[in-house]
C-alpha cells in the first residue's frame, strides 16, 4: 500500500511539475528598457526578433515548422497621439473609426472587435489578398500600438481554433518593468 501511494505521490508531482513548466512565459522581446513582453508561445511555435534594437519599436515572427500552421508576426511601438490612452477600450467612436479607416486601404477588409480574457478590446480586420488570408488584431496599451497579423495561405484559410490561439496568445502577453 505504502508503494502505491508514493508511486501515486511521485506521478502527482511529475505532472504538476510538467504542467508548471509548461505554462511558463518567455521574453518576447524588450522595448527601450522600459518594460519586456512575455507571453506564453503556443505549441510547435518559436520566437525570433526582427527589430528590436532601441528604437520604440518592437517586431517579432512566431512561426512554426509545419507550414500547414499560420505565421504570425507581432509589432508594439510607441504612438504619440495614443500617449495619455492606456487601452483601447478608452478611445471615442470617432477615433475608432479614423484608426479603422486606416486599415480600410485595401479592398475585401472586414472589421469587427474582440475581447481578450481581460477584457481588452482588440479590433480585428480580416483580409485576402493575393491568395493570402490575414486577420489582423490591433489594441492600445499605455500609448504603445500593438498589432498582431496571423497569415496564412488561403488553401486551407484561417480556422476559428486558429483565430482563437491569437487571441489567447494576446491575452496571454504581459508588459513587465523594468527592474
Amino acid at each position: 500500500m505504502k508503494k502505491l501511494l508514493a508511486i501515486t505521490l511521485c506521478a502527482a508531482l511529475t505532472l504538476c511539475c510538467a504542467a508548471s513548466l509548461a505554462g511558463e512565459k518567455k521574453t518576447l522581446g524588450t522595448l527601450d528598457g522600459m518594460f519586456a513582453i512575455e507571453g506564453d508561445v503556443p505549441d510547435g511555435y518559436r520566437i525570433e526578433a526582427i527589430d528590436s534594437e532601441g528604437n520604440g519599436m518592437l517586431v517579432v515572427s512566431v512561426s512554426s515548422e509545419d507550414k500547414s500552421k499560420p505565421y504570425m508576426i507581432l509589432s508594439v511601438a510607441f504612438d504619440e497621439t495614443m500617449a495619455d490612452v492606456e487601452r483601447l477600450n478608452d478611445l471615442d467612436e470617432g477615433t475608432l473609426a479614423m484608426i479603422e479607416e486606416s486599415f480600410r486601404a485595401e479592398d475585401n477588409v472586414e472589421i469587427t472587435y474582440t475581447e481578450t480574457a481581460y477584457g481588452t478590446k482588440l479590433m480585428m480586420v480580416k483580409e485576402v489578398a493575393d491568395g493570402v488570408e490575414y486577420v489582423d488584431f490591433f489594441t492600445v496599451y499605455k500609448g504603445y500600438s500593438i498589432e498582431f497579423v496571423l497569415l496564412k495561405d488561403s488553401a486551407g484559410g484561417l480556422t476559428d481554433h486558429e483565430i482563437e490561439m491569437a487571441v489567447k496568445f494576446l491575452s496571454d502577453m504581459e508588459f513587465v518593468p523594468a527592474n
